[in-house]
Formats: structure tokens, C-alpha cells, sequence
């Protein structure tokens, strides 16, 4: 089995469960943020200017 269980999670204190909240969440913010900034490396988008099939 991975991860924390259910059990000692009921066993920690407040602070501790609020210390594992709080580095879920900027791990999910950071995974967000990698993923955006491949998806903008790999499909850039149009370049300024390049409207009516101009490139």
C-alpha cells in the first residue's frame, strides 16, 4: 500500500493534516501550471499579425 491511510490520518493532529492540505494543493497548482506551460509550447497558437493566411 502507497501513501498515508485512512488510520493515521485520523490519528494526526490538526496542524499535521492542515501541513498535507496545504502541500496537496500547491502540488496540484504546480502540475496545473507545468501542463499549461507544455500545452503552450507545444501548440503556440498564432503569432501576431499572422490573420488571413498570413504566416
Amino acid at each position: 500500500m502507497r501513501g498515508i491511510t485512512p488510520d493515521e490520518l485520523r490519528r494526526m493532529s490538526v496542524l499535521d493534516r492542515a501541513v498535507l492540505r496545504v502541500g496537496r494543493a500547491r502540488y496540484y497548482e504546480e502540475m496545473r501550471l507545468l501542463i499549461a506551460a507544455g500545452v503552450a509550447t507545444a501548440f503556440p497558437g498564432e503569432k501576431e499579425g499572422a490573420r488571413d493566411g498570413e504566416k
